[in-house]
């Protein structure tokens, strides 16, 4: 804007040197033009800023790391020209690394009903939210600003990109041993006797009912939605080692949740408290998963042990960044 206003300066005077040196129809024509044009300007630029809403949204509440995303900012305005040019400060930030910056963000020609959009950065995982702390919208020509409605903020969450199963060898350990024997609280009245079914695992077989019976059965447990395994997982360091904690994690419980098995997510916050959230489906793995990114991760490393194994009485798998996990 300092830039127009000197060149409108310069013409002003070289308009006015002009009718100095030359008395002419030409010269008066050419200052009243100088003099009404930021006038014209105004008038015709003043009920569009007036009426004008602003709105920012993005193009999903949940993006996968790696995955392009756009912010997006929309208008409404009840007048027949556009909004010659908006300037926004931004400030975004991520909850869970704790990034913060500030950015500003132009629009030029942005009528009623139109938007204009500019990258997420989906560089890491986190709870990412965009907010406009300031807005000004100018005249066509650039001399005149003024102050706009500040949108509200809007929010999404960058969730880890599922590692490869092949990198959680030791999951099959777990799982192993939830198959070689019950959870806590697990026996007699939570299973359930059926007839054998081809496929069905030999160690899963009634041998005194079926030798009464005189045929195969086979005792089946019932779902239940309480954790036969605990994911424990390291919750420090850097965004980058964060990332690939979070990825073998979420690789881990969606391998669990298909096979319908309910398990514990559990982690020390920065206090040394343990942490344990039940997960059973998919929904809740995404509402754990916000709830984690949504704070800021610490960056050393805590002084408190594990104590999992003793709390929960379950079956363990912790998770690293692939240094090496333990069952």
């Amino acid at each position: 804007m300092a830039g127009r206003r000197i060149v409108y300066g310069a013409a002003l005077l070289a308009a006015l040197a002009f009718q100095i040196f030359y008395d002419g129809y030409l010269a008066q024509f050419l200052l009243v033009c100088v003099i009404a044009l930021p006038i014209l300007s105004l008038l015709l630029s003043l009920p569009g800023l007036l009426s004008l809403r602003l709105s920012l949204s993005v193009s999903g509440p949940q993006l996968l790391r790696g995955q392009p995303g756009q912010w997006q900012v929309s208008a409404e305005n009840a007048a027949p020209f556009p909004i010659a040019r908006l300037t926004l400060r931004l400030r975004l930030q991520n909850a869970f690394t704790g990034s913060a910056r500030q950015e500003r963000f132009r629009a030029v020609g942005l009528s009623g009903g139109q938007s204009r959009t500019f990258p997420v950065d989906c560089g890491h995982c986190g709870v990412l939210t965009c907010q406009v702390t300031r807005v000004k919208a100018l005249d066509f020509l650039g001399l005149f600003s003024f102050p706009a409605g500040v949108p509200g903020l809007a929010q999404t969450v960058v969730l880890p990109e599922p590692a490869p199963l092949e990198a959680l060898p030791e999951l099959e350990h777990i799982l192993a041993q939830i198959g070689a024997r019950p959870g806590p609280g697990q026996e007699g009245e939570d299973y359930e006797v059926r007839g054998y079914r081809p496929g069905d695992p030999i160690r899963s077989i009634h041998w005194k009912l079926s030798s009464k019976y005189d045929e195969l059965v086979v005792r089946e447990r019932l779902k239940s939605d309480r954790p036969q395994v605990a994911l424990s997982f390291d919750l420090f360091g850097p965004p980058e080692r964060l990332d690939q904690v979070l990825a073998r994690l979420w690789t881990a419980s969606l391998s669990l949740i298909q096979r319908e098995i309910p398990h514990a997510l559990c982690w020390l916050g920065p206090d040394g408290q343990t942490n344990a959230e039940p997960v059973a489906s998919q929904a809740q793995l995404l509402d754990c998963m916000t709830r984690i990114l949504s704070r800021r991760a610490p960056e050393g490393k805590p002084q408190t042990a594990w104590e999992l194994q003793d709390v929960l009485g379950l079956p363990r798998f912790h998770i690293t960044a692939g240094e090496g996990d333990t069952p």
